[in-house]
């Protein structure tokens, strides 16, 4: 580490002139530094989890009034986040970067092999052990030596998926009954698992849990920055917001002279308006049609929160099926949905202390009775949604489509998926919207001000929400 650390000194004072003094901050607390700050607690207990980084692949503190203290870290050679990769890897998706796909999968089977993941990873005693005293290569030899012959990724996913799901809440757990702290604020790749946070949300020993947007190594720029507002890391301590995060719309917005241009390159018309656009992107979701929108400044992480996202209404069973093939997606990963704030009890059970979180998609819930009967289109097989919670001040035209939605349909919520083609960012430039948007085949471009239809056309079964919908749910 320290000569791969002074040869970056040494190329950016030589070829990027820069003769600043430069502070490396280790990759574990800029992840805990990236989870405390924007969580707006006062007191946590800040816990990373990842495949490994500087050595290590955990690392705990209990934080008081902005006073780090260091509890506990665990080495990489131990890493629970690189088990999860090892069986992304052998069930046939690319490592460090789908794990995403086996925990939509795993709803799909059976935990089978969870005895068999004991053996290799394990908690005990407020740590990870690496029982199998393997790593890498090694270790996806010996899992496939130990897999019965016939076995399906299915269940390999749900057994990997269970174990994660017992482990990390059992080790949050120790930290926190040992620092007596009731707020826990989490960083690193293995908190991408959304059906982990719920688990650790659902810990009697937590009352609120925060996750940082961008939880993984893409959040470790915003997390090295935030490490000076921690005292004894730089010679003068910078100010922290004690303020929660409020969004994340930090990216490129897009202007109104360029969504032109590309329009008219593209040979694409608009449509006449003759009401506010959210009003006509509501009635078109009301319909049936797909309408991707662009409006504003993207968002920053892995997540589309309304201004790069592709928009449908949430009561289509089997949207998955041929929306995720327009989008050249795999067809077991489930849809999210965008919900106004307001309606979150309506919808979900026990979110209470997970609010903020729930801002950034970062968390499931078990959906309500009432949610999985009249919005099934979002709820996975296991009953649980990772919903947008949608505040009306923090982006006010996307609130207005929801609200807009909600009040011809009684439904509080829309289907919210990103907008990019699979195996691609998400869309940032007007280039990359319209391409986008034609190659995947929906219905309508909301793009700044304007609306577009696709020039060839529906491509889909067009299912309108029931005409009756708001008159049912008023009544139940």
């Amino acid at each position: 580490f320290w000569q791969r650390r002074h040869a970056i000194r040494r190329i950016l004072r030589k070829e990027f002139r820069v003769r600043c003094p430069i502070k490396f901050i280790d990759h574990h607390f800029a992840h805990l530094t990236s989870a405390y700050f924007p969580s707006g607690f006062r007191d946590a207990l800040v816990v990373s989890i990842d495949g490994g980084g500087d050595g290590r692949s955990s690392l705990v503190y209990a934080v008081q009034n902005g006073q780090f203290k260091h509890l506990h870290e665990v080495s990489a050679y131990n890493s629970l986040g690189n088990y999860y990769a090892y069986v992304t890897h052998l069930c046939g998706f690319k490592a460090m970067k789908h794990e995403g796909k086996i925990t939509g999968l795993a709803a799909h089977g059976e935990p089978k092999f969870v005895p068999m993941l004991q053996n290799f990873i394990d908690e005990q005693d407020g740590t990870f052990i690496n029982r199998a005293g393997v790593v890498f290569h090694a270790a996806i030899r010996e899992l496939e030596r130990r897999l019965p012959s016939e076995w399906s990724r299915e269940d390999f996913a749900a057994s990997i998926q269970r174990h994660f799901e017992d482990l990390v809440p059992r080790y949050i757990e120790r930290w926190v009954r040992q620092a007596g702290l009731r707020d826990v604020a989490l960083a690193g790749g293995v908190f991408a698992n959304v059906r982990v946070n719920e688990e650790v949300h659902a810990l009697p020993e937590v009352d609120r849990v925060f996750i940082h947007p961008h939880m993984g190594d893409g959040g470790l720029a915003v997390g090295a920055a935030l490490a000076a507002c921690v005292p004894g890391i730089l010679a003068e301590t910078m100010t922290s917001d004690p303020e929660p995060l409020d969004d994340v719309y930090l990216g490129k917005d897009l202007s109104e002279a360029d969504i032109g241009m590309t329009l008219h390159k593209a040979g694409l018309r608009t449509e006449t308006l003759a009401r506010p656009l959210e009003t006509e992107i509501a009635d078109l979701l009301v319909q049936g049609y797909v309408v991707a929108r662009a409006n504003g400044r993207m968002e920053y992480g892995p997540r589309a929160l309304g201004n790069r996202s592709i928009l449908y209404q949430p009561t289509d069973r089997d949207v998955n099926d041929w929306l995720n093939k327009n989008l050249n997606r795999t067809e077991f990963m489930p849809f999210a949905p965008s919900v106004l704030y307001e309606e979150r009890e309506k919808c979900f059970e026990r979110v209470e202390g997970a609010e903020h979180a729930a801002q950034y998609m970062t968390i499931t819930f078990h959906c309500t009775p009432w949610m999985r009967e009249r919005m099934n289109g979002v709820v996975h097989i296991d009953g649980t949604a990772r919903p947008h919670l949608v505040v009306k001040d923090r982006n006010p035209s996307y609130y207005r489509i929801i609200e807009a939605f909600y009040h011809k349909t009684g439904l509080p919520g829309i289907i919210n998926t990103s907008f990019n083609m699979h195996e691609e960012p998400i869309v940032c430039s007007a280039d990359d919207c319209v391409r986008a948007f034609l190659s995947g085949n929906l219905d309508y471009l909301a793009i700044g001000p304007y609306l577009v239809k696709h020039p060839r056309g529906i491509t889909h079964p067009r299912k309108p929400v029931l005409e009756d919908a708001s008159d049912f749910v008023k009544s139940s």
